[in-house]
């Protein structure tokens, strides 16, 4: 298996600042969404939100969508790719999301939310 192209790009940044103080636990939803476009051609998305709710109070709502387009050589089989997006292309596309995320929040003159290393399977197939 051979990926030929990768292109990387924001795809939605959302932000509602509730100014709120105090300290707060932050309860993330991680998601993803793999399509295929064509034969050796598929994009992943990877979605992190965080609400402000009665029950767990946040002082923002914050969604920010990344995809990674990815091209493979003629010779990658669907269970190759199916490996690959699950776990390494989530990976690769999991630093680019938390810059996202650092950045709008910096320039939104908030404290910059900086999310956690975590594991690729925290994500969720939607």
């Amino acid at each position: 298996m051979k990926v030929l192209n990768t292109v990387i790009s924001t795809k939605k940044v959302s932000i509602t600042n509730h100014n709120l103080k105090g300290n707060f636990q932050m309860h993330p939803i991680y998601t993803k969404q793999i399509e295929k476009v064509s034969d050796y051609n598929y994009i992943l998305s990877l979605t992190f939100s965080v609400f402000n709710t009665m029950d767990h109070p946040f002082p923002v709502d914050l969604t920010a969508t990344i995809t990674g387009q990815f091209t493979f050589d003629n010779e990658t089989t669907e269970e190759q790719v199916e490996n690959f997006m699950q776990i390494p292309a989530v990976q690769i596309l999991y630093p680019h999301l938390r810059s996202v995320v650092a950045s709008i929040t910096a320039a939104s003159y908030l404290q910059p939310l900086l999310l956690p290393l975590v594991d690729a399977r925290v994500f969720k197939n939607v």
